[in-house]
């Protein structure tokens, strides 16, 4: 059976903790260990984010970057965020920043995190006001899903569009980038 911990004291908790911990209606997850091939693709997509639109208001952010979601009260560390404009943050005690306003958060999955990714994060991210882009993307095989925000006679509704070869581009904050760069260096027949 697993304990409830109060708001305060999961934030009291996570300041003085060497790692990174989740925070979902009273529960407290560890940040899961990151493959290789996670990795490698968070660094590819940051890189090719960074590099495309260092001359615009985005700021891109990897995964140590803590996320607060204010309508539920709950935080995550996605594996990349991007901010348009200003960050705005919750601060704790000074010391500690969570980001409130990412127009697009981006997450490698696992066969572990792959649920939690596409359930109990995807049905928080959708309630920041200021999202408009959800990209999904698996480490163990070519496959980028995609989840975008429009506008329908006053009523928000998320378009999903799915790329799965290598020659293909995803557009990401208006940048279009390739599949094949997204997996550079990625070994698949190294995958268990």
């Amino acid at each position: 059976m697993s304990v409830l911990v109060g708001l305060e004291e999961y934030l009291e908790q996570e300041l003085v903790s060497e790692e990174r911990h989740e925070y979902f209606d009273g529960k407290v997850t560890v940040r899961v260990y990151a493959s290789d091939h996670h990795e490698l693709i968070v660094a590819n997509v940051v890189g090719e984010l960074w590099n495309s639109l260092k001359e615009t208001d985005y700021r891109v952010y990897p995964s140590n970057r803590m996320l607060r979601i204010l309508e539920t009260d709950r935080f995550y560390y996605a594996d990349a965020i991007l901010v348009n404009g200003q960050p705005e943050f919750f601060q704790y005690k000074g010391k500690m920043k969570a980001t409130l306003n990412p127009c697009t958060i981006i997450e490698v999955l696992s066969g572990s995190t792959a649920q939690k990714e596409r359930g109990e994060k995807w049905q928080g991210y959708r309630k920041i006001p200021s999202l408009q882009e959800y990209i999904l993307i698996a480490q163990d095989e070519i496959f980028v899903e995609v989840f975008r925000r429009k506008m329908e006679q006053e009523e928000v509704v998320w378009l999903n569009e799915h790329y799965d070869t290598d020659d293909q581009s995803v557009r990401i904050a208006g940048q279009s980038i390739l599949l094949s760069e997204i997996y550079r260096k990625v070994d698949f027949s190294s995958i268990e």
